[in-house]
C-alpha cells in the first residue's frame, strides 16, 4: 500500500476520529485526507511533479504532516531538513538533494534569508504559518493550467530523503521508498502491537527518523492518534503524558533524563504506556533506575539508524535486559561479522549487519557510498555489538570511534558507561587524544551533576579502576559545562575530537 492510501482508507473507515494533535490544533482523518489532497494540487500548481524534491524546514505541526502526505500523493519526495541547521548546513542539503522548492516555517526566516544566493538551483521559497507567503519563485515555476488529475504513484517511488546527522563527515541523504516504509510500518506494527487504539507521543522532531518513522507513520497507518510537541521541553512533555496518556513513546536518552530529573517528574503518567523506547545513544545505567522507580516498569532500549530506523529493540513481552539493545524486530535479519566478513558466534564483538525489506534504497546521488554500504544484500551499520547466549544484542560502539592505545582497542562507550555511573557525573564523553608514545590515549570530558561540586580526577580514576582494565582508564580529564551533541541528540564525537585537538594543542 502507498503511504497516502493509508490516510484515504482511514478517512473512509472512521472519518471523525482524531488523527493528529499538536498544541491546540488537531485534524480528523477526513480533514487530514482533504488537506492532503488540497496541498497535493497546490504543489502541482507550483510545477512539482513525480520525482521532484520538496524541501521542508519546520517544527512539528499540522502543516508538516499535511505536506508530507501531499508529497506522497503526487509522487514527489519529501526532504525534511533538520530544524537545528544553520545557513551553510541548509544550503548544502538543499543543493545536494536538488530540491525544487523550499517551504519553511516563519521562525526559520533568519536561516533561509540567503538561500536564493547559496542555492542557486532552488526554484522557489515559501514561508508558512497560518498563511503561505511566496518569497521568490523562478519564472515558469507556477503553472496557470488547472490541475485535472493527480499522477499515478508507484510502490518503488522514493518518498523521503532524510539526511544523516553527519557526526563523522558530510551528511548523506538516505532514500526511503513507499515500499521500504510500507514494510517498516508492518514490522513496527507487529513488534510494538500498534493498532487503531494506539496514541503515540512524538517528543522528537518528525524531521528525524525516530519521530517520523518511529511514531507518525506507523500510528497513522493503523488509524491511531499521533500527538506531537512542537519542540521538546521536559515540563511540556510531562503535561502531555498526563493529558493524553499515550501508549507509544520514543525519546533520546538525554531527553528522558531531563524528564526524570524534572521537579514535576512525579506527575509523569506512564500508566497506559505499553512501549517506552529509548535509543540513539548510550543509555546511562542510572537512567534505567530512575525510570523504573518512577514508572514501575523497565524502559525498552533499542538501536537503529536512518537507513533502517529501529532494527533491534527489547521485546514487548518477556525479559528486558538493562544495557542490552534487545533482539531484532519483526522482519529484520541481523548478523555479526568480523572485519573479513565472517559470521561470529555468541559473545564475540563484531559489526552488526542488517537485511530487511525496510532498509534504505541507498544514498541520494552517492552511488559509491551506496555500494560501500551493502555487502551481498546486507546493510553495514558500522555498529559494534555482541550477542549473548539468550539472543540479546549488546551495543559496544561505532567502528570509527575505536581508540587504539598501543595496539589495544578501547570502545568509548564502555568507558562512558562506567563514568556515567559515578554519582557525581551527569554525562561523559570519551575520545582518543593523540600521544607520541601510544599513538592515542583515552581522554574523558566530564559534565558534573553539580558544577559546584565536581568529582576530582583521582576520584574518577579510582572509581573506574575498580571496573575497567588499566589500559582503558582515561589519562586526560576535562571538566565541561555540557557535552556537545549532534542535531539528533547524540554525543557529537566529531566535535569532541575538535575539542580534544584544541586541548592537545594547548598542551593541557
Amino acid at each position: 500500500m502507498l503511504l497516502h492510501q493509508f490516510i484515504h482508507q482511514a478517512a473512509q473507515n472512521f472519518p471523525e476520529k482524531t488523527a493528529v494533535i499538536c498544541g491546540e490544533e488537531s485534524l480528523t482523518y477526513s480533514q487530514l485526507a482533504a488537506k492532503m489532497d488540497s496541498w497535493a494540487t497546490k504543489l502541482m500548481g507550483f510545477g512539482i511533479k513525480r520525482g521532484d524534491r520538496v524541501g521542508l524546514l519546520m517544527y512539528n505541526g499540522l502543516n508538516l504532516v499535511q505536506l508530507y502526505y501531499a508529497c506522497f500523493r503526487v509522487g514527489a519526495i519529501a526532504v525534511p531538513f533538520n530544524t537545528r541547521y544553520q545557513e551553510p548546513e541548509l544550503a548544502y542539503a538543499v543543493n545536494q538533494s536538488g530540491s525544487s522548492i523550499l517551504m519553511a516555517g516563519r521562525e526559520f526566516t533568519p536561516v533561509v534569508k540567503n538561500i536564493r544566493k547559496d542555492a542557486p538551483g532552488l526554484g522557489g521559497l515559501f514561508i508558512m504559518d497560518e498563511t503561505l507567503e511566496e518569497v521568490f519563485a523562478k519564472p515558469g515555476l507556477r503553472r496557470d493550467t488547472a490541475i485535472s488529475e493527480l499522477p499515478e504513484v508507484a510502490i518503488a517511488d522514493p518518498a523521503f530523503i532524510i539526511y544523516t546527522s553527519g557526526s563523522t563527515g558530510k551528511p548523506k541523504g538516505v532514500i526511503h521508498t513507499h515500499y521500504s516504509l510500507f514494510h517498516h510500518i508492518e514490522n513496527k506494527t507487529k513488534s510494538l502491537e500498534i493498532n487503531g487504539e494506539t496514541v503515540g507521543l512524538a517528543g522528537t522532531q518528525i524531521c528525524h527518523c525516530a519521530g517520523c518513522f518511529g511514531i507518525l507513520l506507523p500510528v497513522l497507518a493503523n488509524g491511531g492518534t499521533c500527538v506531537m510537541l512542537q519542540e521538546f521541553e521536559s515540563g511540556a512533555y510531562i503535561a502531555h503524558l498526563q493529558k493524553y496518556q499515550p501508549m507509544l513513546l520514543v525519546l533520546m536518552p538525554t531527553q528522558l533524563l531531563e524528564i526524570l530529573e524534572h521537579p514535576r517528574a512525579q506527575d509523569a503518567d506512564f500508566s497506559r504506556t505499553s512501549s517506552m523506547l529509548i535509543g540513539g545513544d548510550t543509555v546511562p545505567h542510572h537512567t534505567y533506575d530512575l525510570f523504573r522507580s518512577l514508572a514501575g516498569f523497565d524502559l525498552s532500549e533499542g538501536c537503529g539508524m536512518t537507513e533502517c530506523e529501529g532494527y533491534c529493540v527489547q521485546p514487548t513481552h518477556g525479559v528486558k535486559k538493562p544495557g542490552s539493545i534487545g533482539k531484532p524486530i519483526a522482519g529484520i535479519k541481523m548478523r555479526l561479522v568480523d572485519p573479513d566478513g565472517n559470521e561470529l558466534p555468541d559473545n564475540q564483538v563484531g559489526e552488526i549487519q542488517v537485511m530487511a525489506e525496510s532498509v534504505t534504497a541507498g544514498y541520494w546521488d552517492k552511488p559509491e557510498e551506496t555500494a560501500k554500504a551493502f555487502v551481498d544484500g546486507w546493510l553495514r551499520t558500522g555498529d559494534l555489538a555482541f550477542r549473548d547466549e539468550d539472543g540479546y544484542y549488546h551495543f559496544v560502539g561505532r567502528i570509527k570511534e575505536i581508540i587504539i592505545r598501543g595496539g589495544s582497542n578501547i570502545m568509548p562507550g564502555e568507558v562512558e558507561d562506567v563514568l556515567d555511573d559515578h554519582p557525581l557525573v551527569e554525562l561523559s564523553g570519551v575520545v582518543g587524544f593523540p600521544d607520541a608514545h601510544y599513538g592515542s590515549i583515552v581522554g574523558a570530558f566530564i559534565m558534573p551533576r553539580d558544577p559546584a561540586k565536581p568529582p576530582t580526577p583521582e576520584e574518577l580514576t579510582n572509581f573506574a579502576a575498580e571496573r575497567l582494565a588499566r589500559y582503558k582508564l582515561p589519562e586526560k580529564w576535562i571538566f565541561v559545562d555540557h557535552i556537545p551533541q549532534t542535531a539528533s541528540g547524540k554525543i557529537d564525537r566529531k566535535q569532541l575530537h575538535v575539542l580534544a585537538a584544541e586541548y592537545a594543542k594547548k598542551g593541557e
